[in-house]
């Protein structure tokens, strides 16, 4: 009978509970999403920087267990906040305070295992999803990948049930030692108290201490080595949540001696977001993560992508290259756009291939150069050539137009003669045709096609050895595929779960808010007023994880960028983090219109 009583409540509440299984649920499928990659070692030491990647995976595991274990707890909360008041008045009316801690840890292994069981289901789904757009749409191949993994599956299950199980302990232990009275009146009472300000401003010195640390930390990567990644990752999280704790309280003192206090109703607004300010502390502390690691897997992924034009380019100056090309080639080449073309003509006598030395004048060949250190680090530089560099076997230019000629010739000498001189010479006069082009990302397509139809003449193997661009370019983007998918995926995954962690803990307070709202709309406040003073709140609330999380991005870069991993990590994090802060901006106006439906009463009273 009891049992039917308290899943009564259940079905009376089935809104907070829908809110309840969503957040538990994504959270389920994120972690599973990080798992299919981190597990499965196959596709980790697939990618170009291999078991390098253990370390960065062990640094992502330790942080999303952490996430997970302050979100699934905060549901825990959520839970028993909705069942204390049912519970309370259950032993009020005689039922034994151990028969309901009993029913209490009961529903909770029940939301625990069916929200998993669901969230692992949506994971995979959503790894099926994410994994088969990001392959059509960053056109890159990616191997051992796969979205159904065994591994992720019984992880994923085992840690949310463990965590389950240990919040139903102390659920019933809490029904079992809390008197009734207590239960009754739970959703009455806050943890609020009023904070010291000494205690604040050591907070407040000892976070910016901490995150000063574990910036210098990857700052010295090179030196300090896998040290760095752990100092960063214990002093970025406690000095995160130092931070939030206390500036967040400053900032709300500060505003509520200011005169910015009496406008409006910026007093209720303050007040709202200081009644619980210890919850928001924790879940904007993991905000604040979820964030960086969301645009810093984003940022990165995206870096690789950027990086690889520049190191084809730095290759060889000329996408193509074609001696006596074929007519299905020259079809080809043809449709490459943006594109500039110059001919070369050779003979070929014993082990020496011969050039006019006027085309060399008239039209120098170009070479390029692949910068690695300096203010230029990570570009390639194009330059012309001269026919004394040209004549000299040891410099790029000569070296570079080797590679672009017949593989067969590669051990042939090269010299440049007279026109008289060349004409004398026996043997067919052959054409090299070379290519570039403006932007070889543009061009992939085509250009793959010119390069697919030599494969069919020349052979695979042939065309490797070759010293176009091209060849470079698909070498470096399948090298990078792993890399980059995996940023990317990740990249959305966490965004997921940060919008999910946030919309979870503002709307679950929001069936609470409106009583308030009601008040407020009873003495005749405006509508336009209160949708402003929610707007304001969920925007605070938005604000400070995302200015952390920019922070810590722009220096967690330094990671890859003093390690030589990305070249221009800064100028793709100015466009990542555009693109990001339009999706958060999308999250914030969902959540405000949301959580305005619910509070705001549909008829406006009276004075």
């Amino acid at each position: 009978m009891l049992f039917k009583i308290a899943f009564s409540g259940v079905r009376a509440r089935w809104k907070d509970y829908l809110v309840l299984f969503s957040g538990i649920i994504m959270a389920a499928a994120i972690f599973y999403m990080f798992e299919a990659i981190a597990l499965n070692k196959k596709f980790v030491a697939s990618t170009t920087v291999g078991q390098n990647a253990r370390a960065v995976f062990i640094l992502g595991a330790v942080l999303l267990v952490i996430i997970t274990l302050v979100y699934v707890f905060y549901a825990n909360n959520f839970l028993m906040g909705m069942r204390k008041h049912d519970y309370g008045l259950f032993i009020m009316l005689g039922a034994k305070s151990t028969k309901i801690s009993k029913l209490i840890a009961f529903e909770t292994l029940i939301v625990g295992l069916v929200s998993t069981m669901v969230g692992v289901v949506a994971g995979m789904a959503l790894t099926k999803i994410v994994s088969g757009f990001l392959v059509s749409a960053l056109e890159i191949p990616v191997k051992y990948f796969q979205a159904l993994y065994g591994p992720a599956v019984w992880v994923t299950l085992i840690l949310f049930m463990v965590l389950f199980l240990i919040a139903s302990f102390i659920n019933a232990r809490i029904f079992a030692k809390t008197p009734a009275l207590k239960l009754l009146k739970a959703e009455n009472q806050t943890d609020w108290k009023q904070p010291k300000t000494s205690r604040l401003l050591i907070q407040a010195v000892l976070g910016i201490f901490l995150l000063v640390v574990g910036y210098y930390a990857m700052y010295n990567i090179q030196s300090l080595k896998l040290n760095a990644i752990w100092i960063g990752l214990v002093t970025i999280v406690v000095g995160t949540y130092f931070i939030v704790n206390s500036f967040f309280v400053i900032l709300l003192q500060k505003i509520q001696r200011s005169a910015l206090n009496n406008r409006g109703i910026n007093s209720f607004t303050i007040a709202q977001l200081k009644f619980r300010i210890r919850d928001y502390t924790k879940i904007l502390s993991v905000v604040s993560l979820l964030f960086a690691l969301a645009l810093g897997a984003i940022t990165v992924g995206v870096g690789f992508q950027s990086d690889i034009p520049e190191i084809a380019n730095g290759q060889n100056a000329y996408a193509i290259s074609a001696t006596n090309p074929s007519a299905e080639i020259s079809a080809r080449i043809a449709k490459v756009g943006g594109k500039s073309t110059v001919n070369y003509q050779q003979k070929i006598s014993g082990k020496t291939v011969y050039y006019r030395a006027g085309e060399f004048q008239q039209k120098p060949i170009k070479y390029a150069a692949f910068v690695m250190k300096g203010k230029n680090a990570g570009f390639s530089q194009v330059k012309t050539s001269s026919l004394n560099q040209l004549k000299n076997p040891d410099s790029s230019a000569y070296q570079q137009l080797v590679a672009l000629q017949n593989p067969n010739l590669r051990a042939f000498k090269v010299k440049w003669v007279s026109d008289g001189v060349f004409n004398q010479l026996k043997g067919r006069v052959n054409q090299l045709q070379l290519v570039r082009v403006r932007d070889i990302n543009s061009q992939y397509k085509s250009l793959k096609a010119v390069l697919e139809q030599q494969k069919k003449e020349f052979g695979p193997q042939v065309v490797q050895t070759m010293g176009e661009s091209i060849v470079m370019y698909t070498m470096v983007k399948s090298a990078f595929a792993s890399m980059e998918f995996m940023g990317v995926f990740l990249g959305i995954a966490f965004l997921a779960m940060l919008a999910s962690c946030l919309m979870f803990k503002i709307l679950s307070g929001a069936e609470s808010d409106k009583v308030r709202f009601e008040m407020l709309n009873k003495i005749g406040t405006r509508r336009r007023v209160l949708r402003q003073s929610i707007m304001l709140q969920i925007l605070g609330l938005f604000a400070l994880p995302a200015i952390l999380g920019l922070i810590d991005v722009g220096f967690g870069l330094q990671m890859f960028s003093q390690t030589h991993l990305l070249y221009h990590a800064y100028n793709t994090f100015m466009y990542s983090a555009i693109a990001f802060l339009v999706l958060y901006l999308i999250y914030y106006g969902v959540t405000v219109l949301i959580y305005q439906k619910i509070v705001i009463p549909k008829t406006r009273s009276e004075k």
